[in-house]
């Protein structure tokens, strides 16, 4: 199993070789893993100390580890040094310049030759890996060098290999692991069936996070007479299918709404394509908007606003659910409007806690989008209800980066 697993390593660096030739995405990660090894040694020479190394497959998992390199910034431990690695080029190009780190760079693809030099150059105390983050040979040689492997924001399911016949060698990475910090208990009793204990239930750290963000929120004087007595539904990292959703709603609804569009690609073709799809309404960029104008449309043509966009909004109809990659759904959450999103989000233990507590709704197609807009146009009262409630959702998961960040500091502390 292991020689399979090393072979399907080899063929994505293959894939990357080839179409690094057709996707720019593509080659982006290919030639910037070039002369990995030369970016460790001298990241290793300008910033001696105790490393301790997040990784994160993208930008999404990012997000996830931010309140604790926040927490690290804000709490200076004493000769710490912290590096951010990724694996898409998506989390790179929009965190290469990060300042709550001392660098950021790509994780060398996970090959047996390749995890061993970089453990053995980089030679990280801690190592914080995100989520779903399980590359083999980087975990079996940093369990060999002592570091200290933690996971936060860990989840777990039963359809994954490591609760499968044949997942051994996925249940004995499991065992380099010195502490799990885990999204939810279910995910803590299923890891216990295989004999794994050293965890602890933290829930999603991105509570966290937009909590810190809500309450110093960006302002944009240029929306607020758009947003004044209106209707706004925000769509917030859209993709094509959300985006024809808020075309069809506003075709049936008219002027009693208004749109706020971030696209998830913010590329000047699909920037161009939303233009295209919304030419019969009033539509302005963004980034052209003045206070007196007064659009039916606000494209979103810049990155880094969409968390602060939020609290413009009445209610939020979020990407990637139409996919099975929801994308964040807690930053519009945590301004009390309804957040709406696709039907495909079992691998997002969020969204159903949402469904439950009456803040989140999902939905199937335009028309069954389009009539809960109608039901909350003709029930305001509905809308601060969802408000109220918000609060106490919220107030549950809050707290676990305190738990994360204590226990780094336990293992610098007792080194």
């Amino acid at each position: 199993m292991r020689g399979l697993y090393n072979l399907s390593i080899y063929v994505l660096q293959l894939v990357f070789f080839i179409g690094r030739l057709f996707s720019p995405k593509l080659n982006l990660g290919y030639y910037g893993r070039q002369n990995w090894r030369k970016h460790v040694i001298k990241f290793k020479k300008d910033n001696p100390g105790k490393l301790i190394w997040f990784h994160c497959a993208s930008l999404g998992e990012f997000e996830m580890a931010r309140p604790v390199l926040d927490e690290l910034n804000a709490n200076k431990l004493e000769g710490v040094v912290l590096l951010i690695t990724f694996f898409s080029p998506s989390g790179y190009e929009l965190r290469k310049n990060y300042k709550g780190v001392d660098g950021v760079m790509y994780m060398p693809l996970d090959t047996p030759k390749n995890a061993k030099d970089f453990v053995t150059i980089a030679t990280p105390f801690i190592s914080v890996f995100v989520k779903y983050e399980f590359w083999l040979n980087h975990l079996e040689n940093l369990k060999i060098s002592g570091s200290k492997v933690i996971l936060i924001n860990g989840l777990f399911r039963k359809e994954q290999p490591f609760f499968k016949w044949w997942g051994g060698m996925f249940r004995e990475a499991l065992k380099n692991y010195t502490h799990i910090f885990l999204q939810n208990k279910s995910s803590q009793k299923l890891i216990k069936t295989i004999g794994f204990e050293n965890t602890s239930v933290t829930g999603d750290l991105r509570y966290d996070r937009v909590v810190a963000i809500s309450k110093t929120a960006k302002q944009f004087p240029q929306l607020e007479s758009f947003v004044k007595d209106s209707f706004v539904i925000i769509g917030g990292s859209t993709w094509p299918e959300e985006e024809w959703i808020l075309k069809q709603c506003l075709d049936t609804l008219g002027s009693r709404i208004k749109l706020i569009i971030a696209p998830h690609d913010v590329s000047e073709k699909h920037l161009k394509q939303i233009e295209q799809r919304f030419q019969a309404n009033n539509l302005k960029r963004f980034t052209l908007m003045r206070p007196e104008d007064n659009p039916q449309i606000v494209l979103v043509d810049t990155v880094g606003h969409l968390s602060s966009l939020y609290q413009y909004g009445t209610l939020a109809l979020v990407g990637g659910g139409f996919t099975g990659a929801l994308h964040n759904i807690i930053e519009p959450a945590v301004f009390g409007i309804p957040v709406f999103f696709g039907y495909k989000h079992s691998k997002f233990p969020e969204a159903e806690y949402f469904r439950k507590n009456k803040i989140g709704i999902s939905i199937h197609n335009g028309f069954n989008f389009t009539e809960h807009i109608k039901e909350l146009l003709e029930k305001p009262k509905k809308l601060e209800t969802i408000k109220h409630k918000t609060p106490m959702v919220f107030k549950s998961h809050l707290g676990g980066t305190h738990q994360v960040y204590y226990k780094i500091k336990g293992y610098t502390m007792n080194s």
